[in-house]
């Protein structure tokens, strides 16, 4: 129920008493209708003795002034002031003697209420309904009539006369009740306030707080007469939260009034972390509280304090509450917790320069009186109050106000007052004054602008003080900021803690400066481990179950394997092994139960005990093993006795293999390669591997992996048959792509259609390759010799794919494709015409010679044909059979290596890489192919002793004009340069050797792939160093693919397989080898370029080294012999004979005669013999332009005539022919080139 409600409910209860209570009012008149008045003859002073009050007068109790003469016609209005001389709240009657006697000398001299003298007489309250009742009651009834009431200053007695009042129809104004409950119009309808109520001195706090954002507050009320205050503010707190402007929670809401509800109420403060507390206490019971606070440790700038006054907050608080049974804390203790404590209460008498709105005098004049007459009182010892008196002089002047307008301006008699009309239009003219007061301004709150929530009819809009410990002992307060209806004005910094100086507010300015303030936080930073912050509950401990560490902002449930047996816990505790937790939030665990184990901590179940243990209790971190070779038929066994044999029994001996090996005869043995084992008698077959059902142990390895799926022995893909999954049935052929298939007439017909067209192409082939060319190379040319390039670079890919890697599915296919190039004809349906394997090696081998043959048959047939230029000359026949020897070479080294190429199967047995089944000196098919293979060979190289000859002796055959061999040697020179005609004898072995790598390596794939690599390195430096090729374009062209196969060969080194520890012992040996190779060329050149220093420059050596030019080098005197020779022949031959025989050179002669002619040029200094681009560079001997023929001196001229002479005589036979003249070409159907004197 809130305070509306509450006020409305005592509402109903004081009207059913009021009307007792006037009758007794009209009793208790009768009975002290002769009494005194209740005024004491003696006051207190300041230092509280008892002195003559100053208007006590024999108790008729009235204030004198000097009669202003100009008033005539005098009527007397009476007004009586009921205020206590005694009481809760002091003496405050003799403290405001001196302002009441001040405003009403004022009043007398004003030109207010003309014709009219206002009295003013003094009433005891004592600060107590009772004896409030009886000085209204006696003032109303005795001596002159009474026409208003000045009280009272207390809140007990103020309802008290307010009922009084009402029964006189005389209007009261209180100078100091403060209590909200007298609000209520119903009540208290005429009742109005000259101070503002507790409502309006709750307000500054409210502000201040919201000023700083804090949200988290504490409420703290005491005796009867605060509990108006603090519903007031606990009401502005929830009208905010109603209407969603800000979002208050109230975490203590407390009654203080005993010791025990101090201590209490500490705990609840700190418990909930309840930073920012709101006290609505009198000085006693608030520091009762203070102390509780420092005996917590409850210290400022954590902990703020605010104190809407009652009672004496002032200077020395601290020392007058200290030390008390109720307050054990002394006062530097009191100090230091209350530190920055703030006070909000009324505002003391206004020290300001501006003049009184109805007395006009400046009211800094009436403070400076009032403090030099209160001070008059008992012999200069009188007591001053700036907090209470200001108000009794602010409501005569009020009253005074009033009645003149209802008297003078409206013309009512003064008989009227006392009326109930009266009261009524006395009160509203109350309510709508406006002015400056001695106590601020004064307006009051009715249904017109202000208006307030709730309603607070009557009262006062006045000013709040707010005061805060800054300070020590006997000087505790500062005045901090003063409030009104325009806002809050700042006097000085608000400080939090004086200890430290930067935890403040700067407000110094009048306002305060927020973003260079130090604001404390209304709540814990951070909770202690184990507690979580709620908003309403400040730091709440997690219950057992859940936990919270540092900075959580709730308590989790422990996960599952976790548990928290207590409350407050940081974090939860796992579950020790043997022990289980499956739920969220448990705050034990459970033990596992037999047959169940838990080996670690934090498990979430208990795992059973598997095959070959047992669990015989509960809570079990490991199951027990079972006795030696004994195992369990299941898991979760409980005893001993479930355990049985796991292995196999062997003369009543217990046998167990375990992981990678089988049973065999009573004992273990190594599964072996390409077996899967478990333990037991029998063994799975890997993917890539086969072994026969009748021998299930003896395993083979299938090339390519593919062709065998594993699983059972004798498993092979598709329809393959045969050891290791090597043949389709009868009636198909293998097929990459779609496995076995049918053999169709269409299949056998177009073998037929190959050899046919075979049959065909040899001829065809004879005339094509000796078309006649020119002396350079052509189109042609440069266009077979690509093509030879490129069948050669699939031949060797083809080669690759023989290496026993596991390729890829990507590059399988590739690999299968290029190997049709190397007549591995098995992919493209070959089955279908061979039986065998034999007789398929055999057919493939005797292609060649049969197409040798066959050429050789058309050579005789030619001879039937009517032209002669379609028949077959010897010399050419020779170059085609010995181009297609040539081309094939790559070929058949591999068909003829073929039976060589083996490796090992795991059982073993050495299987050939083209058919696996076939198994080398071993299968009675291997004996036929071996010699085969052997004739091939032989044959291989009885060709290339022969191309090695021919290389031999071709510059000899040139220079003899021999026209018939140099036909017959065409394929083997004319592709390439004269000065390097012997790169294709040089070249021809490469496929042997790519194929020796394959036989070499059978069973080390990294080593063949590191072999074939050697080779291909070795021909690319060759082909780089040398250049052979006739056409430039050619070189690049093979340089590429050089580089490219070499490329390859690396990134294909990823699939190797892994290498075996003597392999890789062998590699290191071989890197060790090659950097020590390294180190001594490094060596050797060194030295070689060390020597070649000291011979030029200690022994004064000219020539360059033979070792660092890599040969002789030619003699300058030789090569200007012949110079001198060339030039003189040249001379003779005249410019269109050497344009002719310069027309017969190829490109590279071309190229090296402009590069001669641009060196010699350049060193000459003629610019016009430079043909090619070169450094303009030239040697400290060179001629300059400037030295020309006709510088030369006539003995130099004759010096080179005879040396010129000489050289001639000394020119060899078949150098310089006896007629002088030079060499005619060969004829052109000896062979496309240039003469080949040149080679001699």
């Amino acid at each position: 129920m809130d305070f509306r409600s509450m006020a409305g409910l005592r509402t109903e209860l004081v009207l059913m008493e009021q009307r007792s209570c006037q009758q007794l009012l009209f009793i208790w008149a009768a009975l002290f209708h002769g009494l005194a008045a209740l005024c004491p003859e003696t006051c207190t002073a300041s230092t509280g003795e008892q002195w003559p009050c100053r208007y006590y007068k024999n108790g008729n109790c009235t204030i004198d002034v000097v009669n202003n003469p100009s008033r005539t016609a005098v009527e007397d209005i009476n007004i009586v002031v009921i205020a206590p001389y005694f009481g809760s709240i002091g003496d405050k009657m003799t403290q405001a003697e001196p302002l009441l006697a001040m405003a009403a000398q004022e009043i007398e001299d004003s030109g207010f209420l003309p014709g009219y003298r206002v009295n003013v007489h003094l009433t005891d309250s004592g600060c107590s309904e009772a004896l409030g009742t009886m000085a209204t009651v006696e003032a109303m009834t005795r001596g002159a009539t009474k026409h208003a009431i000045l009280g009272d200053a207390c809140s007990q007695a103020c309802a008290a006369v307010s009922d009084a009042a009402r029964l006189f129809n005389v209007l009261q104004v209180s100078p100091g009740c403060e209590s909200p409950s007298l609000s209520d119009r119903a009540r208290y309808p005429y009742l109005t306030r000259m101070t503002p109520s507790d409502r309006f001195k709750v307000r500054p706090v409210y502000e201040i707080m919201r000023m700083f954002n804090f949200k988290r507050v504490g409420i703290l009320d005491g005796p009867v007469y605060t509990a108006g205050a603090k519903a007031a503010f606990r009401e502005l707190l929830e009208l905010d939260v109603a209407a969603g402007t800000y979002d208050w929670t109230i975490l203590v809401d407390r009654t203080v009034r005993s010791l025990e509800d101090a201590s209490s109420t500490a705990e609840e403060v700190l418990a909930r972390d309840s930073k920012i507390n709101m006290m609505v206490l009198p000085e006693y019971t608030g520091m009762w509280m203070v102390c509780q606070f420092f005996l917590r440790n409850m210290l400022p700038p954590d902990y703020v304090w605010f104190v809407s006054a009652f009672g004496n907050w002032v200077d020395g608080v601290a020392d007058m509450v200290a030390e008390t049974p109720e307050c054990p804390c002394t006062a530097d203790q009191l100090l230091q917790a209350g530190a920055g404590l703030m006070v909000s209460g009324r505002s003391p008498i206004q020290r300001l320069n501006s003049p009184h709105g109805l007395s006009g005098r400046p009211l800094i004049d009436i403070a400076d009186e009032y403090d030099l007459r209160c001070q008059q009182f008992g012999n200069g010892q009188g007591a001053c109050d700036v907090l209470w008196t200001g108000y009794f002089y602010d409501s005569l002047w009020h009253l005074a106000g009033i009645l003149h307008t209802y008297l003078i301006e409206q013309n009512n008699p003064l008989s009227s007052l006392g009326s109930p009309e009266s009261l009524e239009g006395l009160f509203n003219l109350s309510v709508h004054v406006d002015y400056l007061g001695l106590t601020g301004r004064i307006r009051q709150f009715n249904s017109i602008e202000p208006t307030t929530e709730p309603p607070s009819y009557g009262d006062r809009d006045g000013v709040q003080l707010v005061r805060q410990i800054q300070g020590g002992r006997g000087n505790e307060f500062v005045e901090l900021a003063l409030r009104t209806s325009d806002g809050i004005a700042w006097y000085t910094d608000l400080i939090w803690s004086p200890s430290d100086s930067s935890k403040r507010v700067p407000c110094s300015s009048g306002t305060c400066d927020l973003t260079a303030a130090w604001v404390p936080s209304d709540r814990i930073s951070a909770c202690f481990p184990g507690t979580v912050f709620s908003v309403e509950l400040g730091c709440v401990s997690c219950e057992a179950g859940r936990f919270a560490s540092v900075g959580m902002l709730e308590c989790e449930p422990c996960n599952v394997g976790t548990f928290a047996n207590e409350s407050r816990m940081d974090s939860c505790r796992p579950c020790s092994a043997g022990s289980f937790s499956n739920v969220l939030g448990a705050d034990s665990c459970e033990t596992g139960t037999p047959g169940f184990y838990a080996n670690e901590s934090s498990l979430t179940s208990c795992d059973t005990c598997p095959a070959g243990r047992y669990g015989p209790q509960r809570g079990l971190a490991e199951c027990d093993e079972c006795p030696s070779g004994r195992t369990t038929a299941f898991s979760g066994a409980i005893t001993q006795d479930a355990c049985q044999c796991q292995g196999e029994l062997y003369q009543g001996r217990c046998v167990v293999c375990v992981g990678d090996t089988r049973y065999e005869e009573g004992q273990c043995i190594a599964c072996g390669q390409g077996l899967i084992c478990n333990g037991s008698r029998t063994a799975d077959i890997e993917a890539g591997y086969f072994s026969e059902a009748t021998a299930p142990f003896s395993v083979y390895k299938c090339l390519p992996p593919d062709l065998c799926p594993g699983g059972f022995p004798g498993t092979c893909a598709d329809e393959l048959e045969g050891v290791p999954c090597t043949r389709c049935p009868d009636g198909k052929a293998w097929d990459n792509v779609e496995g076995c298939t049918e053999c169709t007439p269409l299949s056998i017909f177009g073998w037929i259609t190959a050899a046919v067209f075979g049959l065909v192409s040899v001829p065809m082939l004879y005339y094509m390759m000796n078309m006649k060319q020119t002396a350079k190379a052509t189109t042609m040319l440069a266009t077979s010799c690509a093509l030879a390039m490129t069948i050669s670079m699939i031949q060797n890919v083809g080669i690759v794919g023989y290496i026993s890697f596991s390729w890829p599915s990507e590059l399988q296919w590739m690999f299968d494709l290029m190997s049709i190039f190397t007549l591995d004809l098995q992919a493209v349906g070959f089955d279908c015409v061979s039986s065998s394997p034999v007789y398929g090696y055999m057919m493939t081998s005797a292609m060649l010679p049969c197409a040798l043959a066959w050429l050789l048959i058309c050579f005789f047939l030619s001879k039937l044909l009517p032209s002669p230029s379609w028949r077959f000359e010897s010399g050419k026949l020779v170059s085609t059979m010995g181009q297609f020897m040539q081309v094939s070479f790559t070929i058949y080294s591999k068909i003829a290596l073929s039976p060589m190429m083996c490796y090992t199967h795991p059982n073993g047995k050495s299987g050939m890489l083209e058919h696996n089944g076939i198994f080398c000196f071993e299968s009675e098919e291997h004996t036929p192919m071996f010699l085969i293979g052997i004739l091939l060979l032989a044959g291989m190289i009885i060709f290339y002793a022969m191309a090695i000859w021919a290389t031999v002796v071709a510059p000899r055959k040139a220079a003899s004009g021999n026209v018939w061999f140099l036909a017959a040697t065409r394929f083997l020179l004319f592709r390439f340069r004269t000065d390097i005609w012997w790169f294709g004898t040089f070249m021809l072995p490469r496929g042997l050797m790519l194929s020796l790598s394959i036989v070499m390596a059978g069973d080390s794939p990294y080593v063949q792939m590191l072999l074939i690599v050697s080779v291909m390195l070795t021909y690319m430096v060759v082909q780089l160093i040398s250049w052979p090729w006739k056409l430039p374009a050619l070189n690049a062209f093979d340089a590429v693919i050089s580089i490219a196969l070499i490329l390859m060969m690396a990134i294909l080194g990823a699939f190797a397989p892994d290498l075996s520890s003597d392999i890789q012992q062998r590699l290191t040996s071989a890197v060790i080898g090659i950097i020590t190779f390294l180190n001594v060329m490094v060596f050797l050149m060194l030295c070689v370029t060390a020597s070649a220093l000291i011979r030029l420059n200690v022994m004064g050596g000219s020539q360059e080294s033979v070792i660092l030019a890599l040969g002789k080098i030619p003699q300058p005197e030789m090569l200007s012999n012949k110079f001198l020779i060339l030039c003189s022949k040249i001379k003779e031959l005249g410019e269109d004979n050497f344009t002719q025989l310069l027309s017969n050179l190829s490109i590279y002669d071309l190229r090296m005669t402009a590069q001669i002619i641009t060196a010699v040029g350049s060193e000459v200094g003629d610019q016009s013999l430079v043909l090619a681009r070169r450094s303009h560079l030239v040697s400290t001997s060179s001629f300059t332009p400037a030295m020309k023929d006709k510088d030369l001196d006539k003995e130099k001229q004759e010096a080179m005539a005879e040396h010129q002479a000489a050289a001639l005589q000394e020119t060899p036979q078949d150098e310089v022919p006896k007629d002088q003249e030079p060499r005619k070409p060969a004829a052109p159907d000896a062979l496309s080139e240039p003469s080949q004197s040149a080679w001699l």
